[in-house]
């Protein structure tokens, strides 16, 4: 099985804590190319597989470094929809971290 290695670091993280989880939720931004069904899979795998998962996806969010214009980027479509320029700053859609965990009570 492919693994994350962010994921393997929050699961490791997780598993240090002596406490014991109700329910996690990821942020994952759309640019992560490691698809939701493998990150359940990874995540079933280990020691919290009785702990829910949820996965919460960040769009994609550009700025053109011609115009500075901010845009939501297809996925296909890599040129500015305003000015038609190449070379762009991501300004979101790469993160990949632990957002929230539940504990028991």
């Amino acid at each position: 099985m492919q693994t994350n290695p962010r994921l393997s670091a929050i699961i490791d993280h997780l598993s240090r804590q002596p406490k014991r989880y109700k329910s996690v939720r990821l942020a994952v931004g759309e640019l992560v190319a490691f698809p939701d069904d493998l990150i359940h899979a990874q995540w079933e795998s280990s020691a919290f597989a009785q702990t829910a998962l949820t996965v919460r996806r960040i769009p994609a969010e550009h700025q053109c470094m011609a115009c500075f214009g901010l845009y939501y980027p297809p996925r296909t479509e890599v040129s500015c929809p305003f000015c038609g320029g190449v070379g762009a700053k991501v300004l979101a859609g790469e993160e990949f971290f632990l957002e929230f965990a539940e504990e028991m009570e």
